[in-house]
């Protein structure tokens, strides 16, 4: 199997109070992992236990103050991201007087695309996760599990190798979406890595490989199940 993504000795400390008497609060705590190529890995924990530091730092948006983070064997640094990461915050803004497909086309223009590939890129997306019914719709008109399944079609714009969801899935049952479920394994056959952060891991049980559990910036359990063992449970 090949590895997608390397963490070594990740730490993350956030500064609190006036720069005088300024206060180190750490966000997270030496953290090391590994996750394979089409591996789908879950991220969960409270509120503040660091899931989201974390992959903002897995998409380059935070530099860590120690450790490294590698993907497909490049580094991370404050200068370069590898291509092909693609990351939705847990609440994505958009222009709310776009329609969903002018919106996907706007987030398309911010890639190096063709004219032509864009538009091709915006439509399958918008196929994929069933947006298509709704693509002249305003974006102010879209109910809170529309606007997931726009922030999932966003990810797919660019032809990403890792995607990266900060709760971008949770809360409307869209992890137990029949379709969504169904695209997301077909994204790990295609090898994309996927990596998901929930605050409830029994919205992840069902399609994670692997449960990392973030407590105070340390992950302190993993479990891993054989990608066969998966799809069994989303036959």
């Amino acid at each position: 199997m090949q590895l997608a993504l390397s963490v070594r000795g990740l730490n993350k400390m956030y500064h609190s109070g006036p720069r005088s008497r300024s206060m180190a609060v750490p966000a997270l705590r030496d953290i090391s992992l590994d996750v394979d190529a089409g591996e789908i890995v879950g991220l969960v924990g409270r509120p503040g236990a660091g899931k989201s530091t974390l992959l903002l730092c897995l998409a380059g948006l935070l530099r860590p103050d120690e450790g490294s983070i590698t993907w497909f064997g490049e580094q991370v640094t404050g200068h370069h991201v590898p291509a092909g990461l693609a990351y939705v915050p847990q609440r994505a803004g958009y222009y709310s007087f776009l329609t969903v497909r002018e919106a996907l086309e706007y987030y398309a223009t911010l890639h190096d695309l063709s004219s032509a590939n864009r538009t091709a890129q915006v439509e399958s997306a918008l196929r994929e996760v069933c947006l298509h019914v709704h693509a002249t719709r305003r974006v102010s008109s879209l109910s809170p599990s529309l606007i997931q399944r726009l922030g999932l079609a966003q990810s797919l714009i660019g032809s990403p190798r890792a995607i990266l969801l900060d709760e971008t899935l949770c809360g409307e049952g869209l992890l137990f979406d029949r379709d969504v479920v169904s695209l997301l394994t077909r994204l790990t056959r295609r090898g994309i890595t996927i990596i998901l952060a929930a605050p409830n891991p029994v919205e992840l049980h069902r399609i994670a490989a692997r449960i990392i559990n973030i407590v105070e910036g340390r992950a302190v359990t993993a479990r891993r199940e054989s990608a066969a063992r998966v799809a069994e449970r989303l036959c």
